[in-house]
Formats: C-alpha cells, sequence, structure tokens
C-alpha cells in the first residue's frame, strides 16, 4: 500500500467504525454478534480488504476521497431503504426478516429463503411469475452477486465489514471509484444503477431515487460534490 493509501485507508476504517457503531445502536446481543467488532478488530479486517479493493485516488485528497467513499456507502444504504432499520446489516428484502446469524448470508445459512415478488417485479427484471429475491444486508445484496463478491475478496462471514467490502468490490467493478473519490455523484449513480434496483436508470423498475436527492444525501453525509 502506497503512504497516500495508507493514510485514506486510516481515515476510513475510522469513518466506517463510527458508522457501525451507530448502526448497531442497541442490538449488541450475547451471541456471537458479527456486527459487534471493536475498533481493533474492524480496523485490521478493513485493511486486508481496502488492500485488496481500493485505488490511488487520482486528482483529489485523500481525506476528500474517504468521505466521498463513505458517504457514498450510506447513499446507497438510504436509497435501498436498509437505513430505517435498527441495523441496516441485517435487514432482508421489505423488512421480511431480520438477520440473526451473519455467519453467511442468510440465504446460504437457510434462516430466510427470500422474498417472492410480485409478477410484474419479476417481469422487469427478466423473470417468470413466483421469482423470489434473497436481497439481504444493507446495500441488499442477492445471493449469487455475495457470493461473487465473497469467493474474489475471501470473506470470512456476512457481518458489516464484509458487506461494506463487497458494497467497494462492486463499485469498483463498475468502474465508479475513482468517480465516487472525486464526488462526481450523476457518474458513479449511472455506472452503479445496474447493481442496485433504487438507483435511477435500473432496468428493475422499482421505486427509485431521483439523482437529486442522492446527490442532497451525498452531501448530508459529508460527501464533497465536484
Amino acid at each position: 500500500m502506497k503512504p497516500s493509501q495508507a493514510l485514506m485507508f486510516a481515515a476510513a476504517a475510522s469513518l466506517l467504525v463510527m458508522s457501525h457503531t451507530s448502526a448497531r445502536g442497541a442490538v449488541e446481543a450475547a451471541d456471537g454478534d458479527m456486527g459487534a467488532l471493536d475498533a481493533e478488530t474492524l480496523t485490521d479486517s478493513l485493511q486486508t480488504m481496502f488492500n485488496r479493493i481500493t485505488e490511488q485516488p487520482a486528482g483529489v485528497d485523500n481525506d476528500t476521497a474517504t468521505r466521498n467513499l463513505a458517504a457514498a456507502l450510506d447513499v446507497i444504504k438510504m436509497a435501498e431503504g436498509t437505513d430505517r432499520g435498527a441495523d441496516p446489516y441485517r435487514v432482508c428484502f421489505g423488512f421480511a426478516h431480520t438477520i440473526a446469524d451473519l455467519s453467511e448470508h442468510p440465504a446460504i445459512t437457510g434462516e430466510w429463503r427470500g422474498a417472492t415478488l410480485s409478477d410484474a417485479m419479476c417481469a422487469n427484471a427478466g423473470f417468470g411469475p413466483g421469482c423470489k429475491s434473497t436481497a439481504a444486508g444493507a446495500y441488499q445484496l442477492i445471493k449469487p452477486t455475495w457470493a461473487r463478491c465473497r469467493d474474489a475478496l475471501g470473506l470470512a462471514d456476512f457481518g458489516p465489514t464484509s458487506q461494506d467490502a463487497a458494497a467497494i468490490y462492486l463499485i469498483q467493478q463498475r468502474g465508479a471509484l475513482q468517480d465516487v473519490y472525486a464526488g462526481r455523484v450523476q457518474a458513479w449513480v449511472s455506472k452503479c444503477r445496474a447493481e442496485w434496483a433504487s438507483l435511477p436508470g435500473n432496468y428493475a423498475k422499482q421505486g427509485q431515487r431521483s439523482m437529486a436527492t442522492l446527490v442532497a444525501w451525498f452531501q448530508q453525509r459529508g460527501g464533497i460534490t465536484a
């Protein structure tokens, strides 16, 4: 990791630690809660992920890049609606279920089999009647998308750190990470719209947010627009 990347990582880790602490609120559990990571453990885990995922920000200082990355992750949560839950990292599609076991995606552990979608929603997604959504977690990752991220990054669980890493990986794979760093909201949203149904222009035609709303949320969460 280059020195500037190390500085960026440290700031990002701090922001994400605060985000996780806030999201957990009163849901700290005594059952091996994967969301109850202490700051040191979370930082160590994040360093491994960031080594694999992050890129050197081009033409923007590290503090801005870090804040914009944290703001973009918050925007996705807000667009997907998971921020309305007591713990976004435990939300399943439509708030149909709250994840108890974060050792893996709930559709893999068998804890939750998914929610049946309307025929119209199935058709928009290119499926026949009776299809199901296995979207789960803060970024509403469906089972196959999660499995792809997990395998690519070697993620050990479905905890908050792993979910954040998966989201960043998906942003990077869409070629949008530099746009996130620079605060080019319209650009990164357009590139990532195929990943998240709530982003404007997604083919699924589900409750999409307007670009103006996303820009406003990005700024509210501390992001600096280009």
